[in-house]
């Protein structure tokens, strides 16, 4: 949008001298009334639970993993057979320590990247804790009982030319992703219409040294994300 109003102001500087300024504007309305509407529900009331860890068994300067928790279901149902796809924003971003978390996507590599992480909170004394990354186990992923594909697209959801086949099933911190489905015979984009889709989704996370958290009592996981559905 930066780019175009540059070239706009651009032709009408250059048009001056021809043509008459306008004395009006438009103001454009859009939207879309979709027939139906979904409801996204997770399992275990959305909570991953990493249990207690007692401090004495944590490394006091490497990065500690706790391992990777696969107890929640992203169910999302519809009212009829529906084309649409999900976002997830950390609500904790501000917290995030970047580590190196084992195991963090689909296919059993490493996350890395600050934007597949979320935080986990600050201990008292405002100190990162670490972080955790979500993925999905897309070989598993449903759309009305049957095994769909999941896909991603960082563009404009509605040209299936941007949606691409997610390769290692990790989801970003930022909701700029939308995740869908489409159907396993399918390789065009074509996003699947499904009344109920099944996500199996797995955390896992990493918690700093003892020695950089500072810590002596005890101090909660403080993580949280949301998801939103995008209609298409």
């Amino acid at each position: 949008m930066f780019n175009k109003a540059i070239l706009t102001s651009a032709v009408i500087m250059a048009l001056a001298g021809t043509a008459q300024a306008a004395d009006s504007v438009d103001l454009n309305v859009k939207g879309t009334l979709v027939n139906g509407s979904c409801t996204p529900t997770l399992s275990g009331n959305g909570v991953v639970d990493f249990g207690h860890t007692p401090l004495g068994n944590l490394s006091k300067t490497d990065t500690n993993q706790l391992g990777g928790r696969s107890s929640l279901v992203l169910t999302i149902t519809c009212d009829s057979a529906m084309p649409l796809g999900w976002t997830m924003v950390d609500n904790r971003n501000d917290s995030v320590q970047v580590l190196t978390i084992k195991n963090g996507k689909w296919d059993g590599s490493d996350v890395t990247g600050a934007e597949y992480e979320f935080g986990l909170g600050k201990t008292a004394g405002g100190v990162k804790i670490g972080a955790y990354s979500v993925y999905v186990d897309k070989g598993n992923v449903l759309a009305d009982g049957v095994n769909a594909k999941m896909m991603y697209t960082d563009g404009d959801p509605t040209d299936k030319t941007k949606w691409v086949v997610s390769g290692a099933g990790e989801v970003k911190s930022n909701s700029s992703r939308v995740y869908s489905v489409e159907a396993e015979s399918s390789s065009d984009g074509t996003v699947l219409p499904a009344k109920v889709t099944t996500w199996p989704i797995k955390v896992a996370a990493a918690i700093q040294g003892t020695d950089t958290l500072a810590i002596s009592d005890d101090t909660n996981l403080d993580g949280s994300a949301t998801i939103s559905l995008v209609y298409i």
